[in-house]
């Protein structure tokens, strides 16, 4: 993964996947920073931010999962069988 920028506090235009989930949204792009955190045990742990541009609806999500699922039977023409 390529070098990100870093951040101790996470800005408003960013999210976690976590906060992303209980927002109901999912990402739909690569993460664009890493937040740096504390960890009580000692260290420091790390978590990949995604922008909020960058996001869509769980619900949207699955139904194109769904799409794209059902649409594997019907595309043989991308890979013709050759005899």
């Amino acid at each position: 993964m390529p070098h990100l920028p870093e951040y101790k506090f996470i800005p408003p235009h960013l999210a976690t996947k976590t906060t992303l989930e209980k927002r109901g949204l999912v990402p739909t792009a690569d993460p664009v920073a890493e937040y740096a955190y504390r960890c009580p045990e000692g260290g420091w742990g790390r978590a990949n931010l995604y922008s909020l541009q960058d996001t869509r609806s769980a619900k949207e999500a699955n139904a194109a999962c769904k799409r794209r699922k059902a649409n594997l039977g019907g595309q043989f023409l991308l890979f013709p069988e050759t005899v």
